[in-house]
């Protein structure tokens, strides 16, 4: 059904073309006298085109001797020829010196790179394609300077993704994602990479304050593709293959858990947990392999058609993307379509409407560690003289001693699945009265709709321990109708043929709705999946629903000024008025400053310019907000809760947030200074920035003090602090062509320092993740905070001498083989005063390499990105090597732990009782290396020009993730952020644990263009 109107949409769009009386051939070649393969070849004025093949031919249909062919491909000046009375022409072209007329997007317009006078990175769509991601962004990982993407696993997990470092302390920390000039929020895993012409990274204020309130992390700019004038052309993009997932741990069968649970049990003076290992020799149960599969198909298909003339052009695109989750059972299969349609009905006045429809679905167990973590001795089921035959297909599953839940029952009971459906209008017009003023109005309406279904079925695995005595269901319908309407006027003037100047101005009206609606049920009849309905639950019914909106009005200008092309100005002027605030605080400025100096133009560099071809000073200065907190702070909110009073519970009611009607906006000041440079035609290129910014008032949800009479988990948002990001971005490209064979090297270098400026109070102290991180003045935001492990006791005289100056053990409870924790205050205790910074989560350096070779037909990619100096808590030591519990260890973890004098100065002795709290202690024993170097692609294509009666034909083999260098032992060193529903991404950032790996992939790829 999804489908059924493909054929009509193609046979709507395909029309007869071709009525040429003359046939044009001919060779497309470079200076070099090497052929041009895929050059487009159009009759200008016409639908009339063509492309060259592998050998740079031709043919093309000419209505007349008077018509004109336009030759034209990237990195070559496009070259027009007039017909005449030839039958053959031949073309050579030239390589542009410069990449530096490329047309890049900014905000609210498009300019030459030219005159871009602030930081912004462009990555063209044809790069992002070579990887097969459900969320775009990934593709970005070490392509761009100063942006930092740290990969998500997981069916529709969105990676995070900091443009150099974070601005916020409690509040989202994503950019600001602006879709075909739509402002779409912090996310974009509705848009398939296939559908994409160009992403351009704002990355300094200089550029992003145009978008003022939203614009505090950094804003990303999509170009999606749009019709070009010639015949109808289909491209048919296909990537299909198999995510890997490998046990990130050799854990222990059978007979070896028995031998480290004894050890565990006689070092605390207990006899053996389970006598005799080797009866259990050959019975371990393959938990993993059993509810773990191997391979899980990944798919990404796109369909697209394009097309038009003068007056109309269009593209469709029907795109695909499905990935399925390791249980066999859920995942992420989304469905998108894009129809552009453009059209100019004169010189002056033109029009386009964009439709996007889309829809997804999603949902998988989040259990996986279980399957390595229960015990594999336990049966997968109970055995059958357990059985009576009353019990219901859930309740058919073995317990497990070590009180992990049975996974594989676990994965059966799962019934939590979410569906999205939503439809995206953007349409705009345009009018142009004389030349070089534009008048253009644009909007936008987004409707979607969120349905989540879940179902709990009733189950009796223990009766004291894993059950559910009831059944349960419940449903969420979020409901999102948000409107965008964008007014400007913009004129481009030279006077005096050097005079370059541009002035815009504007206003943007914004309104987010949104509702929600709750069901909740008990005692359906029966677990059958027809009667998974709110109406069929019989008890506890209950239901709650609200409605929430906000909107922002705001004023936007814009003056750029160039002389001669060598001196540059661009000042931008954003007024920003949110309902998020009162109204003293309603409104605020964002103004911004650029300017360079493209020294390359002065007459002085003429000797050079057979070497230099580049070369450009820029600096920038700029203000953005954050607003990103939720609706109606200002107001005081009434929690529900109870109480037992005299036997009986009572509801109650008390104050949950507090009003604040000082708050206002957090702000970013940011500078900037950078160097482009480019050398020999641009072979060499790139860019060196330095940046600092600083954020003002931290928008902070803060818990009231105990002395104000508010209950404990009273809060209130306020502004407290300030906070610095400052770093140098550097990007380094190399590129060269010989004969058939041309290749290059992009390399990309980021440095970020973030340091906390002040806090609300002095000596304050922000705590994050359970106490184990802190926030003070004078350092990095949310570092690990706990105690220092130096090594083991190796033997008594160490554990005898680790005393207080009376000879007072610091440590009583110790034994040997036990973690020996530092007094760092010296006074004869270990206690909370000796906890210290053990650790940060954020990277000193991150590394990009992209390589691309290209030898006649064949193409080669190579994409590798490093994170380098962040530190990374391993919470899943306590897991593997902690004896106190009885879920499943490591294999071979009796002999790693500490079993004698330098066997082990890490893992410390096995111990049922763990009296020293060697696991409990939060210290740096769980801290490691965070560092990692990993291939993101490797990818080898074969094409095809005009055969098999196609304009071009590619196949591809690529692998994702393939190799991943790291001294980390956990699952994956790409951890992201903290719980956002905690306010913690910050002061939680940089714990791993069973966090969902990055998985390698394998894929073939099949490009189709015709």
């Amino acid at each position: 059904m999804k489908f059924k109107y493909i054929g009509f949409f193609i046979a709507l769009l395909c029309t007869a073309v071709s009525f040429g009386q003359i046939k044009i051939k001919g060779t497309v070649k470079d200076k070099a006298n090497v052929p041009i393969p895929g050059v487009n070849v159009m009759v200008k004025g016409t639908s009339s085109s063509a492309a060259t093949d592998f050998d740079g031919n031709y043919v093309i249909d000419v209505p007349n001797k008077n018509a004109q062919i336009e030759f034209t491909f990237v990195g070559f000046t496009t070259k027009l020829e007039t017909i005449g009375d030839k039958t053959e022409i031949n073309v050579i072209l030239e390589e542009s010196s410069q990449t530096l007329d490329e047309i890049v997007v900014v905000g609210y317009a498009a300019v030459k790179k030219s005159d871009v006078t602030s930081s912004i990175s462009s990555v063209k769509g044809k790069e992002l394609q070579t990887m097969t991601v459900g969320n775009v962004t990934e593709s970005l990982q070490g392509k761009v300077s100063g942006v930092q993407v740290t990969g998500a696993g997981g069916p529709g997990a969105q990676p995070r993704v900091l443009i150099r470092g974070i601005s916020t302390l409690n509040l989202n920390t994503d950019p600001l994602y602006v879709v075909d000039g739509i402002p779409m929020g912090t996310s974009i895993n509705f848009l398939s990479n296939n559908e994409i012409e160009s992403m351009e990274v704002l990355k300094d204020a200089s550029a992003s304050a145009i978008y003022g309130s939203r614009a505090s992390n950094g804003v990303i700019l999509i170009t999606t593709k749009k019709g070009k004038v010639g015949k109808t052309r289909f491209n048919f993009d296909l990537s299909s293959g198999m995510q890997i997932m490998n046990n990130p741990y050799n854990m222990a069968d059978a007979e070896g858990y028995a031998r480290i649970m004894n050890t565990a049990y006689n070092n605390s003076g207990y006899s053996d947990y389970l006598p005799n290992p080797s009866q259990y020799r050959g019975k371990t149960t393959d938990w993993w392999n059993t509810g773990i599969r191997k391979g899980t198909p990944v798919t990404n298909a796109s369909l697209g058609i394009s097309g038009g003339s003068d007056k109309h052009t269009y593209a469709i695109s029907l795109n695909y993307y499905n990935s399925d989750s390791m249980y066999g059972v859920g995942g992420w299969e989304r469905v998108t379509m894009r129809i552009a349609n453009d059209f100019k009905f004169s010189d002056k006045f033109s029009a386009g409407i964009t439709l996007n429809p889309r829809y997804e679905t999603w949902g998988a167990p989040n259990n996986w560690a279980d399957f390595d973590k229960i015990d594999p001795i336990t049966p997968i089921y109970k055995p059958a003289n357990q059985l009576n035959g009353t019990e219901n297909e859930y309740s058919i599953y073995a317990r497990s001693p070590s009180y992990v839940w049975n996974p594989v029952a676990g994965v059966k009971r799962y019934d939590d699945y979410s569906d999205q459906y939503n439809l995206n209008t953007n349409g705009y017009l345009q009018y142009e009265p004389i030349k070089g003023l534009v008048i253009r109005s644009q909007a936008s309406i987004e409707v979607g709709d969120i349905v989540r279904n879940k179902f709990s079925p009733d189950f009796v695995i223990d009766a004291a321990h894993e059950k559910a005595e009831i059944n349960s269901i419940e449903k969420w319908n979020t409901t999102d109708v948000n409107w965008t309407w964008q007014n400007t006027i913009t004129y481009n003037k030279t006077f005096a043929e050097k005079h370059n100047a541009s002035l815009m101005v504007g206003n943007t009206m914004e309104e987010y709705n949104q509702s929600k609606l709750w069901g909740y049920g008990e005692g359906v009849p029966n677990n059958s999946d027809s009667m998974r309905e709110l109406d069929a639950a019989t008890k506890n019914r209950n239901s709650s629903g609200n409605r929430t909106s906000n909107s922002l009005m705001s004023y936007i200008s814009r003056f750029s000024y160039n002389y001669d092309g060598k001196y540059y100005f661009t000042g931008t002027f954003r007024r920003d008025g949110s309902s998020k605030f009162m109204t003293e605080n309603k409104w605020a400025n964002f103004p911004s400053a650029s300017v360079s100096w493209r020294i390359l133009n002065e007459g002085f560099m003429e000797p050079v310019k057979d070497v230099v071809s580049d070369l450009r000073l820029r600096a920038g200065w700029g203000k953005v907000g954050n607003q990103g907190l939720p609706d109606a702070v200002y107001q005081s909110n009434i929690g529900q809760g109870y109480y037992v009073i005299g036997g009986e519970v009572v509801d109650t009611s008390y104050p949950s947030s507090m009003a604040n009607k000082d708050i206002k906006w957090e702000t970013v000041e940011d500078m900037s200074f950078g160097l482009d440079f480019g050398f020999f035609k641009n072979k060499i290129s790139g860019s060196l920035e330095y940046y600092r910014k600083q954020t003002h008032d931290m928008l902070f949800l803060k818990q009231f003090p105990t002395y104000s009479g508010f209950p404990d988990n009273s809060r209130m948002w306020t502004n407290i602090g300030s906070m610095q990001s400052s770093g140098i971005d550097l990007l380094l490209s190399y590129k060269n062509k010989k004969g058939d064979f041309s290749y290059g090297v992009d390399v990309t270098f980021t440095t970020v320092n973030v340091e906390m400026l002040s806090l609300s109070a002095d000596g304050e102290r922000l705590y994050g993740s359970n106490n184990r991180t802190l926030t003070v003045k004078g350092n990095e935001p949310g570092y690990f905070y706990g105690y220092v492990a130096d090594g083991l006791f190796q033997n008594q005289t160490q554990l005898n001498s680790h005393t207080d100056e009376h000879g007072t053990k610091l440590q009583p409870y110790a034994q040997v083989g036990d973690i020996r924790f530092k007094d760092l205050n010296g006074d004869g205790k270990i206690d909370d005063k000796d906890r210290t910074k053990i650790g940060s989560p954020w990277a000193d350096y991150n590394i990009g390499l992209n390589l691309n070779f290209a030898y006649k037909n064949f193409d080669l990619i190579a994409n590798f990105y490093s994170s380098i100096g962040n530190d990374i808590v391993n919470e899943n030591i306590s897991d593997l090597y902690n004896g106190a519990s009885l879920t499943n260890k490591v294999s071979g973890l009796e002999q790693m732990a500490w079993h004698g004098e330098g066997t082990s100065n890490y893992i410390p002795r096995l111990s049922k009782d763990d009296n020293n709290e060697n696991f409990t202690k939060f210290s740096s024993f769980y801290v490691e290396d965070g560092s990692f170097v990993r291939m993101k692609n490797l990818q080898l294509g074969y094409s095809f020009y005009n055969k098999f009666g196609l304009d071009k034909l590619r196949i591809s083999l690529s692998g994702q993730n393939l190799w991943t260098w790291t001294k980390y032992t956990g699952v994956d060193p790409e951890v992201g952020a903290g719980d956002p529903d905690k306010q913690d991404r910050v002061k939680g950032a940089g714990f791993g644990g069973w966090n969902y790996p990055v998985q390698p992939t394998i894929l073939m790829g099949l490009n189709v263009a015709f």
